[in-house]
């Protein structure tokens, strides 16, 4: 499912008139609609490259290619437009999208292609054998980590690539051992596993604590304005 913008088409098509007819300021609409001025420009670049269709809502969100990406963040650096610019040249919905790449890529961080596949992040775990994950772990790893081409490969979620992939970095194929119900006994526990374990307990308990705490003064809370309720009374206002 694709993104719907906030603002109705019908709504952006008569404030770009308006603006376009001189009977309103940029400033006086944006305030009018709620939006940013930097908006209605947006507003105005894209239905002089696209017309109408340009607001039309989408079947489904874009996607762009690490290839794309890099066209569009050189064009910004070589100075062939703003982001406004851009955004409309290269039918990116909003520049904010372009500033974000720029960002990422002046920051030294990896760009990469996205390709939207909703249903991976939705999918059920499913229960993978050992072999199967250390294969998933493997051919993500092989092809640049793209964990939703993987979740989708592999008939899994999203989720649970993402988590094996990490724990493989970490501790390797040992990593990716279930070790759910699996507890030491006290007696094999070192001194730091001992530790580790009474900590988490006491982290457990606290939280049970003041998880009662908060319910207890909830319900402490309610019973006091039932009682002044009966009694005719309002709570008294909080300052």
């Amino acid at each position: 499912m694709g993104r719907r913008s906030n603002t109705s088409k019908e709504t952006k098509l008569l404030a770009i008139r308006l603006y376009q007819s001189g009977e309103s300021s940029m400033e006086d609409i944006a305030t009018s609609i709620g939006v940013g001025k930097s908006t209605v420009r947006e507003w105005l670049s894209h239905d002089a490259s696209e017309g109408e269709s340009a607001f039309e809502d989408k079947p489904r969100n874009r996607s762009y290619t690490k290839a794309f990406k890099l066209e569009v963040i050189h064009a910004y650096l070589n100075g062939e437009g703003s982001y406004l610019d851009l955004s409309a040249r290269y039918h990116v919905p909003s520049h904010r999208t372009i500033n974000d790449w720029v960002m990422k890529y002046n920051g030294h961080e990896e760009i990469e292609s996205y390709d939207p596949r909703g249903h991976v992040y939705m999918a059920k775990t499913r229960k993978v054998s050992q072999e199967e994950k250390i294969e998933i772990v493997r051919w993500t790893l092989e092809h640049d980590s793209q964990y939703k081409l993987a979740a989708e490969k592999y008939e899994t979620s999203y989720a649970q690539v993402y988590n094996w992939v990490k724990k493989y970095k970490a501790s390797g194929e040992e990593g990716l051992q279930d070790r759910r119900g699996r507890h030491k006994p006290e007696e094999e526990l070192t001194e730091v596993e001992r530790l580790r374990r009474e900590v988490k307990r006491l982290s457990l308990s606290n939280a049970r604590l003041e998880l009662e705490a908060e319910v207890l003064k909830k319900a402490e809370e309610t019973e006091r304005r039932d009682r002044l309720a009966r009694l005719g009374k309002k709570p008294p206002t909080k300052r």
